[in-house]
């Protein structure tokens, strides 16, 4: 196998254990919360409220979890040493008060953390309604603008025609401002799940919210009853052990409770980025949280995708060219990095100057880089079988990145599954762009660029090295060149310098 088959193998695995989360590339540096991926903007953000209410939350289900560890980490102590209760009423006896004043603080914790998932949830409900609500409020706008353009039809007031030009572009605006088809039904079960959360911490009758009284109270017996074990050690036994069961499964749920939580966090599409010009807005922007750029990663990846198809065409056009490969190369590479950087400005919003030539060159050297993998795989697999090893390999880049990219904007990914897309050039191109659109991580951000200039500078090397022949060079071989110089003509692979001799000789023969 050829070196720089190596060589580009060793890179690739080597990627896949990078610090090139997807979701570090669009939290904000120094943040404290995680949140969903950036979403296209399109409208007032009504989420706010319940974002914080989830920050909450989640910041008491973390003291809760924290309690419930210790809960269940006490009652195991109990019951491996059940054995000296016999010896020791008094210590479990103590032990015991200790544990019931700990469920009364639980039981107060939850009831703490129920008035927070309580507000999440009417948060959440009034956000979802309004958003829900917005298609009825935007067809009674398209109507009374049809009413007014029929009203004033005929007019030749010049006022009024103006006034009839300025509501057309405003019924157009309108009639193009469409929610997705599918955002209903994802809102609904964000109501439906956050209501769930808040009534299993509040509502009497919910596992959850029985459990804790129901462990609260079993405490508060046990500790009343070991007065009584001298003569019910047996009994006591069994109680412990049942205990010990309990408060396993009050932790189990309390870090349940932790995870729906977080995935509510996950679900929340990132606050709307602020993006004021003055010092003044910046500074409000940093204060609130709210992010000054964004972008949707789903964007990175598909203009990355753009960059690595653009670049296995590129390749393929200058493979067998002897004097404008590197022409080829460097208009493909302007061509897909250029239209990548036009659609992530169109997209993003608030990007800097910065994070848009960050983009370009991030676009540019995984353009590069898979035209470096094309060139790696002819050369090691010859014309036809590289070639096609090359299309699959795009292609299987689309799919897998695709999918981890999208699975990441709302939930988490397996580590295998995430491991094996960052191994892939389409990867490293989606990191740098996402989290330099996003303000994300740096260390994501250059891994990326750096791991893309590495593979490209890999392919070009060999493609310095080896070129094929080209169809017109064999023509003219065939045509009027000595034997030798045909026989030269026939190897697949040849020296630049080489292929100029051959044609200095081909003219003087002819």
């Amino acid at each position: 196998m050829k070196w720089n088959v190596l060589i580009a193998m060793a890179v690739l695995v080597a990627a896949a254990f990078a610090p090139m989360n997807p979701a570090a590339t669009w939290v904000p540096r120094n943040a404290e919360n995680t949140s969903g991926a950036p979403a296209v903007y399109s409208g007032a953000d009504n989420l706010g409220d319940a974002r914080r209410a989830a920050a909450d939350a989640s910041a008491q289900a973390g003291f809760l979890t924290q309690g419930t560890a210790k809960l269940k980490e006490g009652t195991e102590q109990l019951r491996d040493g059940s054995g000296e209760l016999i010896d020791g009423i008094a210590s479990a006896k103590a032990g015991a008060d200790q544990l019931s004043q700990g469920m009364v603080e639980l039981q107060a914790g939850t009831g703490q953390l129920a008035d927070g998932a309580t507000r999440l949830a009417d948060n959440v409900g009034g956000a979802v309604d309004q958003v829900i609500g917005f298609d009825v409020v935007r067809g009674q706008v398209l109507a009374a603008i049809d009413d007014t353009l029929n009203s004033t039809r005929g007019s030749n007031d010049p006022q009024v025609k103006d006034l009839r030009v300025q509501l057309e572009g405003l019924r157009r605006q309108v009639d193009t401002a469409e929610l997705p088809a599918d955002w209903t039904a994802q809102l609904t079960e964000l109501k439906d799940g956050s209501r769930e959360l808040a009534n299993q911490l509040a509502t009497p009758g919910y596992a959850y919210h029985d459990g804790i009284y129901t462990a609260t109270n079993g405490a508060a017996e046990l500790a009343g009853g070991l007065g009584e074990m001298n003569n019910r050690v047996g009994e006591a036994q069994d109680g412990i052990n049942q205990l010990v069961d309990g408060a396993a499964k009050i932790d189990e749920m309390s870090t349940t409770t932790k995870e729906r939580i977080n995935g509510v966090q996950r679900a929340l599409p990132a606050a709307a980025p602020v993006t004021g010009t003055a010092g003044a807005g910046a500074g409000e922007a940093s204060q609130s949280g709210a992010p000054t750029s964004s972008l949707p990663p789903l964007a990175a990846m598909l203009v990355s995708a753009l960059a690595v198809l653009g670049g296995v065409a590129a390749a393929l056009a200058a493979y067998g060219a002897v004097r404008s490969r590197w022409s080829i190369i460097g208009l493909g590479t302007l061509l897909a990095a250029g239209a990548g950087t036009i659609l992530v400005t169109i997209l993003g919003t608030g990007l800097t100057p910065v994070a848009i030539g960050i983009t370009g060159l991030a676009l540019a050297l995984g353009t590069l880089a898979s035209a470096g993998v094309t060139w790696i795989l002819r050369d090691a697999f010859g014309e036809l079988g590289g070639t096609a090893l090359a299309g699959i390999f795009a292609l299987a880049q689309t799919g897998v990145v695709g999918w981890v990219w999208s699975r990441a904007a709302t939930g988490d990914v397996d580590g295998v599954v995430r491991a094996l897309s960052s191994a892939m050039p389409m990867h490293w191109s989606t990191s740098a762009v996402s989290a330099a659109g996003n303000n994300g991580s740096v260390v994501a951000m250059w891994t990326g660029i750096g791991l893309s200039a590495l593979l490209a500078l890999i392919g070009l090397v060999g493609a310095l090295r080896n070129r094929p022949a080209t169809s017109s060079v064999s023509s003219r071989a065939s045509s009027g060149s000595t034997p030798a110089t045909a026989t030269a003509r026939d190897d697949s692979f040849y020296d630049e310098t080489a292929v100029l001799e051959a044609d200095d000789e081909i003219e003087h023969v002819r």
